[in-house]
């Protein structure tokens, strides 16, 4: 039996950079869901892996990733 490992990713804030975000995670071959509500978006990516390091190693791509999206959104 092979071990799964999975963890999600959430964050809310504004549409267009949770547009952003959802496109970073499609880019590293995440499923990204985009929810929208009032006020904002929230965004969901799920990242699964056989192995714990690499699914460490996956989340903090996408967090380095989301990182620098932001920073860049907010000037």
């Amino acid at each position: 039996m092979s071990e799964a490992h999975t963890m999600t990713v959430r964050w809310t804030g504004d549409g267009v950079l949770a547009e952003a975000m959802a496109a970073a995670a499609s880019e590293q071959g995440h499923a990204p869901f985009l929810f929208p509500e009032e006020g904002g978006t929230k965004l969901f990516v799920e990242v699964m892996d056989s192995d714990l390091q690499s699914l460490r190693d996956r989340v903090d791509a996408l967090l380095v990733a989301f990182s620098a999206l932001e920073e860049q959104h907010n000037g």
